[in-house]
């Protein structure tokens, strides 16, 4: 073999080298990167860390669907108004876990009302309520419920929905998931335990995939979304008047 035809031989080697990482790098950044992780470790205490949470659940009889989440989210806030209504739809039973991030070297990261809001959902587990809550601006929301700051047991919940972060990180670390939020656990089709770390849009389709969500839905009838509202409106009547006849006038 002469020189040339060495050299020719090096260039194509390298040319090939080149050519298959950067097919693999786009087939990662494309695909991969996007997928949602099989928990290979530690389900068991993942699946009991998830039930013993003050979940707000929709009630629904179709498959558990996991949803971490956090006021100040706005990647959250992103996934939650597209996605939501999709897993509604499928009557999926989902299931949201707020919790109230760390304060931050003394700083304080949730405000009053948002601490307040989550310990009555950890307590109270109502859907209806953190859907009024996610929909409604932090400075207009004006909980009627007793506030948690002052009460020693509401702090307590608040403060078990960071305890619960602390622990479920970890597990999740362990098996390779990348902490960013929305957390979004479900189980596949033969009942592993998948996670999705769903601040991209180009995650959202597995989760429906296995879940079999549709990929759409039509937006409700504006007769239909006044029957919701009438009727979310006389529920939050009734919880009014159920926390004033327990804790009374003075307890906001």
């Amino acid at each position: 073999m002469t020189r040339k035809h060495i050299l020719y031989a090096i260039i194509f080697l390298i040319v090939a080298a080149v050519l298959s990482i950067a097919g693999y790098w786009l087939y990662w950044d494309n695909f991969v990167r996007w997928q949602p992780v099989t928990i290979t470790q530690k389900q068991k205490d993942i699946q009991e860390l998830l039930e013993s949470s003050g979940y707000a659940a929709s009630g629904k009889e179709g498959p558990e669907i996991w949803v971490i989440t956090y006021r100040n989210c706005a990647t959250c806030k992103v996934w939650e108004d597209q996605e939501l209504p999709k897993f509604e739809a499928a009557s999926a039973d989902i299931r949201i876990v707020p919790f109230a991030p760390m304060d931050v070297e003394g700083k304080v990261t949730t405000t009053a009302s948002e601490r307040s809001t989550i310990a009555e959902i950890w307590l109270n587990r109502s859907y209806p309520l953190y859907k009024q809550w996610r929909a409604a601006n932090e400075e207009a929301w004006q909980p009627t419920f007793r506030a948690a700051d002052g009460d020693l047991a509401r702090s307590a919940v608040v403060q078990a929905s960071r305890d619960f972060i602390a622990k479920l990180e970890p597990l999740l670390g362990d098996n390779g998931v990348q902490i960013r939020y929305p957390l979004v656990i479900w189980r596949d089709g033969t009942q592993h335990i998948r996670v999705c770390a769903c601040s991209d849009e180009r995650m959202y389709h597995y989760v429906r995939d296995d879940l079999h969500a549709p990929s759409k839905v039509e937006a409700a009838a504006p007769q239909a979304l006044k029957i919701e509202a009438t009727a979310t409106a006389a529920a939050e009547t009734v919880a009014s008047d159920s926390a004033a006849t327990n804790y009374g006038p003075d307890s906001r």
